[in-house]
């Protein structure tokens, strides 16, 4: 059984949205997968898809390594960027295989109502799978698997009201620091925004300022059963 499973719709996504949270609980002897559901092969001007989704997929591995996540906890779905789709059932299907074979007891997904439209429609996408994670059907997408806990992380969008806040310890900081500075084909160009460095701390900030101090990440609870590990790390707003 594994411990926490991220979906990422794209590479640098896991890490802005719960990169440390990521770290904190890989830092605590944690099993985390991380699944990228595309490789971002269109978010890279001026270079051809393909190319540019390998170099991504390098970035996102690279990233995963800073946040302590072991080399063959990185999956690629390779599923269209620009091109989620949650009523395609060839997609349908990727994502619940997956989610069956690494059977995690807490999955991490963008919220609902993240600005990005990949974003909305990851959400949707692996929604239907989990919705389907413990059901008799599809048989062939391996043994049935209930996620007790389902939490939604904020890229694009603050969530409005947080259920659930993870503090950062200031190790889980810099690692999200360093797994930000492995993405060096999301660095824009002067006058542009720029969140591959310290801008992709920003939110992490904020949420910390406004509650305990320091840095904390921020979540929808979409579902929640029990976290499996302590309650110390579970904490939520004054």
């Amino acid at each position: 059984m594994t411990d926490a499973l991220v979906f990422a719709p794209h590479p640098d996504d896991e890490t802005l949205g719960c990169g440390g949270s990521i770290a904190r609980l890989t830092a605590m002897g944690r099993t985390v997968h991380v699944v990228f559901l595309t490789s971002g092969e269109q978010g890279v001007p001026g270079t051809a898809p393909q190319q540019a989704g390998a170099v991504r997929e390098r970035e996102a591995e690279s990233a995963a390594g800073k946040l302590g996540v072991a080399a063959d906890h990185v999956h690629f779905l390779r599923l269209p960027d620009g091109g989620l789709d949650p009523g395609e059932r060839n997609q349908f299907l990727s994502v619940l295989g997956i989610l069956r074979q690494i059977r995690p007891e807490v999955v991490y997904i963008p919220h609902a109502a993240d600005a990005a439209h990949d974003h909305q429609q990851a959400h949707l996408l692996v929604w239907r799978a989990l919705e389907k994670g413990a059901s008799r059907s599809y048989p062939d997408s391996g043994p049935r698997h209930w996620i007790p806990t389902v939490l939604g992380y904020e890229v694009w969008s603050p969530i409005c009201v947080p259920a659930f806040f993870q503090s950062l310890q200031p190790a889980d900081v810099e690692a999200k620091l360093a797994a930000l500075a492995c993405y060096a084909t999301q660095v824009k160009g002067e006058g542009e925004a720029d969140y591959a460095g310290a801008g992709g701390l920003a939110l992490a900030r904020f949420r910390g300022a406004m509650t305990t101090g320091s840095h904390r990440e921020a979540f929808a609870v979409l579902r929640l059963g029990a976290l499996p590990w302590p309650p110390s790390c579970d904490r939520l707003p004054a």
